[in-house]
């Protein structure tokens, strides 16, 4: 079963109840707006801004049984207004300095900080990013399989696939769908979404990164934007959310989402990341001396997860995990790697290939 801990941002439980309102007016079925809403529950049940995933499924099998549509995630999220969500708010507030400059908005940057803060607006689904050569792919994993329908998987997908064309428009490729197959089925995927849909074991957004070297050229993006205004890139709006809504989470944990949104964008260093959670560097040092760690300890391991990641999955090159960890030359990768594990990553990559 789904934890009991997991749980969706009220915004986001508000935004689909009102979109379910203009759904039925499109339907021409106003006159079922009162009874629908009757059976919510109260919002203000709940103390702070989440609401318990468990509440939201039933409300969800609710609305699927009273509705009869099988499309009805895809038409609902599409409906949701995500202006109103803080979470948009938020990355609109963190990229906001690319607004004023020539630049193009990196969406290396755009699909980290959804990736990585998406679970402040719900927890049912985790995305996964898969880096493949010229290609970055979205993957949506439940936390619960039994439990998760296809509406909500549908509408999950949606509403990521809103939030990053919103900021980088026309970068999507295709689509893979896993819970629907027949050829009906995924015209309508294709006429939602404007890309090609095809059957698949996973439900992926997969976009185009345009380049190989679209990972390099980022970072230069930022470093110049940076110059231009005089300023750092923060990601402060994303993780003052954080702080509030999962007062819970480790120092260790709080280190690990800024690094893993940051790398290979700006340097990973002590005092971005402790801008970044808007503590000083020497008040960061401190709390993690109290979980038993330390700044270089939570980077170094970090860095190695994420390097068996990039490494497994697609053939990556050597040179673009490199940049994606943050280093500044390949070779300072390698001379890493082979500390970390005694091998290259070449080697370590073609073992990998080897025992597929």
């Amino acid at each position: 079963m789904i934890k009991a801990g997991y749980s969706a941002h009220r915004s986001m439980v508000l935004a689909v109840r009102e979109a379910v309102a203009l759904y039925l007016l499109d339907q021409n079925r106003e006159e079922d707006i009162p009874k629908i809403s009757e059976c919510f529950s109260t919002v203000d049940n709940y103390r702070g801004d989440r609401i318990p995933i468990p509440i939201i499924i039933e409300e969800v099998d609710y609305l699927c049984s009273v509705l009869q549509d099988n499309y009805l995630g895809l038409k609902l999220h599409s409906l949701v207004n995500i202006e109103s969500l803080p979470f948009y708010k938020a990355i609109s507030d963190c990229v906001r300095p690319f607004t004023h400059t020539n630049n193009e908005l990196p969406f290396l940057l755009v699909s980290r900080l959804v990736l990585r803060f998406f679970f402040l607006i719900t927890e049912s689904i985790n995305l996964k990013i898969i880096p493949e050569k010229g290609l970055l792919r979205f993957d949506f994993v439940p936390n619960d399989p039994s439990l998760m329908n296809k509406h909500q998987i549908d509408g999950v997908m949606v509403l990521v696939y809103r939030i990053v064309e919103t900021f980088c428009p026309n970068v999507l490729k295709k689509i893979t769908v896993a819970q629907r197959n027949s050829t009906y089925e995924l015209e309508y995927y294709q006429s939602i979404f404007g890309v090609p849909a095809e059957p698949a074991d996973r439900t992926s957004l997969i976009y185009d990164l345009k380049c190989n070297n679209h990972y390099k050229n980022a970072t230069g993006l930022l470093i110049k934007s940076e110059e231009e205004l005089g300023r750092k890139f923060f990601i402060n709006p994303l993780f003052n959310m954080l702080s509030t809504q999962f007062s819970g989470f480790s120092y260790k944990q709080r280190c690990q989402i800024v690094i893993e949104t940051v790398i290979g964008m700006i340097p990973p260093t002590r005092i971005h990341v402790a801008e970044s959670m808007n503590i000083s560097v020497s008040t960061l040092q401190r709390r993690l001396d109290e979980e038993g760690t330390s700044f270089q300890e939570v980077l170094e391991e970090t860095r190695k997860r994420l390097a068996k990641l990039y490494l497994t999955e697609k053939n990556l090159s050597t040179t673009d995990v490199a940049y994606l960890l943050g280093y500044k030359s390949h070779s300072q990768f390698f001379r890493v790697f082979k500390t970390w594990f005694g091998i290259t990553p070449k080697t370590y990559q073609n073992n990998l290939i080897d025992r597929k």
